[in-house]
């Protein structure tokens, strides 16, 4: 079985020009790695070979195009680069789609060891195992832990960027544990410092000023920082202002009188484009108006509206639209489903092909198109690069930007062979086509696998993290 040939397999009459295959050289491919690891910062490296979804719409798609790197950043794209530059690191690209790493808009990290521990759960059930079930039992190091697994599952899957909202700042050291996770991944990360789900803690907000300095005093890092909430709260929102710092927010129906809220933000001059607002679910037109006006960005959450029931269950992407707002994509957290760029590209571009094509058979005109692939890779990229504040350093392969860069094989079983690059990104593929990651020009993935990681010793941490917080539950549960 599966290994007879089929008279069939050769065509009697090929047609067209014949195909050239290649196969990877896996001695190359070792000293690829191991001048990537070794390369000297200002060693140029020229990825060369693939198909470029570059994101830039002066640049659009290129194909058999290279990517030049220098010091971190994109220095020149098109063709014919990898002649043109001499002792530079050669990333042979043939067989992949070349793309900016994606941006996850909205995760929260810390429940990274507590993953697919509760598959089934409504919103209120999630709160009550993580805020305030497992939450309260969580060490730094366990917020260590969590972040750490989360930021390199982001990274495997070709994300290079996330907003981490760290709602569990539970003491200095639990701020403290959950950047340097991030630090130790190696991502380009967001850290949105905020307190357990609706709770007052004496030593917050207060040294956020104190984690800046630790933490985030140079520009030139991979690491920024802004400050999360859930309810909004016109004394926070003042304290992001005057340490001009953004802010992420959950944002929907579970605020009470949100519209009249958002209204005194706005009279206050609070509500300005450092802000970035998760879910939008359930929202009056007047909220929709304040926020689109205030320049603030906007994500949705595919799956994670419709795992834990957040307002229709589906995000409020018509009306994005309708305002000219651009969202980011993110997942929110891997409870109950698996962290994946492609999972939330496919759940909302099909979620909602399926709900046009309802409109329209019950003959509801609201003037709504499909969504197109082109599309949903856009929030997943410059989408979310907005949502970070980054949008002039991520998010496209814009000679300038910083090299974050995702190379995503078209030789798979599922992914060959190549006819259409978004189609391929946006439909077929999934985390285990990511061949290459790089993160401002360092590898962090290579050939499928990451690199310059302990991943045995990382996971008996993250294993022993979770048996640590599952037995506090438990001991807590029968006293």
């Amino acid at each position: 079985m599966g290994t007879a040939i089929s008279r069939y397999a050769t065509p009697a009459d090929p047609g067209g020009a014949p195909g050239i295959p290649f196969a990877r050289d896996p001695r190359r491919d070792a000293e690829t790695l191991t001048a990537l690891l070794q390369a000297d910062p200002d060693r140029a490296v020229v990825i060369t070979g693939g198909t470029l979804l570059t994101q830039d719409p002066r640049l659009g798609e290129i194909e058999g195009g290279d990517v030049l790197v220098r010091d971190g950043q994109i220095a020149d794209v098109g063709h014919g680069l990898v002649h043109q530059v001499s002792d530079a690191v050669v990333v042979d690209a043939r067989g992949t789609i070349v793309l900016p790493g994606f941006v996850d808009s909205h995760v929260h990290a810390w429940e990274g060891q507590l993953r697919a521990a509760e598959p089934v759960l409504d919103f209120a059930e999630y709160l009550g195992f993580t805020a305030f079930g497992h939450g309260p039992n969580y060490r730094p190091h366990d917020n260590y832990a969590g972040t750490l697994i989360t930021a390199l599952v982001a990274l495997d899957a070709g994300i290079t960027t996330i907003i981490d909202n760290c709602h569990n700042s539970r003491t200095p050291d639990h701020s403290n544990a959950s950047v340097e996770g991030l630090m130790d991944a190696g991502i380009r990360g967001v850290h949105a410092s905020g307190t357990p789900f609706g709770t007052t803690l004496p030593h917050w907000p207060g040294d956020v000023e104190r984690l800046r300095s630790e933490y985030f005093a140079s520009e030139d890092q991979l690491l920024t920082l802004r400050l999360f909430d859930v309810f909004p709260s016109p004394d926070l929102w003042r304290v992001a202002r005057d340490l001009d710092l953004w802010m992420s927010h959950e944002m929907g129906a579970h605020i009470e009188g949100l519209e009249d809220v958002l209204t005194d933000l706005h009279r206050q001059g609070l509500l300005d484009e450092k802000h970035a607002f998760n879910h939008c679910y359930d929202m009056s037109e007047e909220s929709w108006r304040l926020i689109a006006g205030s320049g603030g960005a906007v994500n949705v959450c595919p799956r994670s509206d419709a795992a834990f029931g957040l307002g229709s269950s589906f995000p409020p992407i018509d009306t994005m639209r309708r305002f000219g707002m651009r969202p980011g994509i993110s997942s929110d957290n891997e409870i109950s489903y698996g962290l994946s760029p492609f999972a939330d590209m496919q759940a909302l571009l099909n979620g909602h092909r399926g709900r046009t094509f309802q409109k329209a058979a019950a003959s509801e005109q609201d003037g709504s198109e499909h969504l197109s692939p082109a599309d949903v890779l856009e929030y997943a990229t410059l989408g979310g690069a907005a949502n970070a504040g980054l949008e002039d350093q991520i998010g496209s392969l814009t000679p300038g930007k910083a090299a974050d860069i995702v190379l995503i094989r078209t030789t798979d079983i599922n992914t060959a062979p190549l006819t259409n690059a978004l189609a391929t990104v946006t439909a077929f593929a999934h985390s285990g086509n990511v061949d290459t990651v790089l993160v401002a020009g360092r590898v962090r993935k290579f050939r499928g696998k990451l690199v310059g990681y302990d991943m045995a010793r990382i996971t008996d941490m993250v294993e022993s993290s979770r048996d640590f917080l599952l037995g506090a539950a438990h001991r807590s549960s029968e006293g």
